[in-house]
């Protein structure tokens, strides 16, 4: 394997190679990748992507051209490459790993040619880890190089909800040596070797109970998950339970490429653009997990107990007009995250056919690029991407707000900072069970929290 991939175990169980840097060429069109997402992405050219539009159509032009898009470096990436052992493919996907929970019978669903896990409408194949490697790059340059908004000091316990490929959790763990690094996900397509020793990946659904030690958690972070979850109330309560008192919660989400007015003002309202916009969100209130922005309520958390919410909009500009740092590399991130996120919502949720469904996205793909690279047009051609986040308030100001004075050091978890919970399984139902009145539930092999 070259020197500058990582091994990331496919929807089928196998290593497939996953790229570090930005050297990804990949000649296939969106939605044509292998179902079991092992096919291989050669690294000899430093562009981004080659995305054709109709391959029967040789006058039809290239959605992005190979040298279109210079070399992006990762701010954060481990430069040895995984070498496979000689033992059983299951030994080979779990020694040396940062997995804690291998799950050989992940519910994997192909369809349309685009591989999904569960129910969840956004696929998981190699197609999608590129997109989400790409825009997490983007982000890196959006907040110039800094990897979460909120101040941290010395944290030790970090955890990532929704963690996708990894890249987040994985540089916060470089980031923070002594800190211990968690992230779930429903699909284990996070690399399992040569990551840093204190990043865990936890195979978990965030809708069911979180297991996790209450008063404990410096920072939960949320990245692009709007229309994940059926019942965000519940999500945020219980990130504030496992917060430590003085904790943080960071929500990051655009406003969906089909809500947001300096995005689809450019489209004619007949347009493909605004027809899939509608359909999208009347399959996303069908499923019952609403698209959009309506979760990033500071309302909500304040109801919940949240302080110190705060609400950040950012302009990120699409193509290199807008941006010149990162505008080509969002442009490919949004033109590729069209079919991603609506084809299973149209054709499962509302019935539309496939081919339909596709031929919008190559046209919306088309007119994206057009406008952005416009050079008679005057407006801003942006997506909003908006930052919103919330601190649990320490134990002193939760005595306050109660009207009572402050107990005494000794009274369990209501002390700030108290690390007590991470150390071993009876801590943690100890903790647990101090906190609700309660006697918490048996905690599994996988969630055991060892000692850094």
């Amino acid at each position: 394997m070259p020197q500058n991939q990582r091994a990331s175990p496919g929807p089928n169980g196998a290593q497939s190679p996953r790229p570090l840097a930005g050297n990804v060429n990949t000649g296939q069109q969106a939605g044509s990748q292998s179902p079991s997402g092992d096919t291989p992405m050669t690294t000899d050219n430093p562009a981004i992507a080659q995305l054709e539009v109709d391959d029967e159509n040789e006058d039809t032009v290239s959605i992005y051209t190979m040298d279109a898009y210079h070399n992006m470096t990762a701010a954060y990436q481990v430069d040895r490459p995984y070498q496979p052992g000689s033992g059983s493919a299951h030994d080979d996907a779990t020694i040396d790993s940062a997995r804690t929970l291998y799950a050989e019978d992940v519910d994997y669903i192909t369809e349309h040619d685009r591989t999904y896990c569960g129910d969840y409408f956004m696929p998981v194949d190699q197609t999608e880890q590129t997109r989400q490697y790409v825009a997490h790059q983007v982000y890196l340059k959006l907040f110039n190089l800094e990897l979460t908004t909120v101040p941290l000091e010395n944290p030790r316990y970090i955890l990532d909800i929704g963690t996708g490929i990894g890249e987040w959790a994985i540089g916060m763990a470089e980031k923070y040596p002594q800190c211990e690094v968690f992230g779930t996900d429903i699909a284990p397509i996070q690399p399992t070797h040569q990551v840093p020793f204190n990043v865990e990946f936890h195979i978990e659904n965030a809708e069911d109970e979180w297991i996790r030690p209450a008063d404990a958690v410096d920072l939960v972070h949320f990245r692009n998950m709007e229309g994940a979850f059926s019942d965000w109330r519940y999500i945020y309560q219980q990130a504030y339970n496992c917060l430590k008192p003085g904790g943080w919660i960071e929500v990051i989400d655009y406003d969906d490429h089909f809500t947001s007015e300096n995005f689809l003002s450019y489209f004619a309202p007949d347009s493909p653009a605004h027809l899939l916009a509608k359909g999208t969100h009347e399959a996303a209130r069908v499923a019952g997990r609403p698209r959009g922005i309506d979760h990033m309520s500071k309302e909500l958390l304040e109801e919940l107990g949240y302080v110190d919410v705060k609400e950040t909009v950012y302009d990120m500009g699409v193509g290199s007009r807008e941006n010149s740092s990162y505008g080509s590399f969002w442009l490919f991130t949004v033109v590729t995250g069209l079919e991603a996120c609506c084809l299973r919502s149209l054709t499962k949720g509302l019935g539309w056919d496939p081919k339909v469904v596709r031929d919008m996205c190559k046209q919306i793909a088309q007119e994206t690029r057009a406008i952005a690279e416009d050079t008679s047009r005057t407006g801003s051609f942006v997506v909003k991407l908006r930052v919103m986040v919330a601190r649990k308030p320490t134990a002193q100001e939760q005595w306050l707000a109660k009207g009572t004075a402050l107990p005494e050091s000794d009274s369990g978890t209501l002390r700030d900072g108290d690390q007590s919970t991470i150390r071993s399984v009876k801590t943690v139902k100890t903790a647990i069970s101090d906190a609700t009145g309660q006697e918490a539930r048996p905690v599994s092999q996988r969630s055991k929290i060892t000692e850094g």
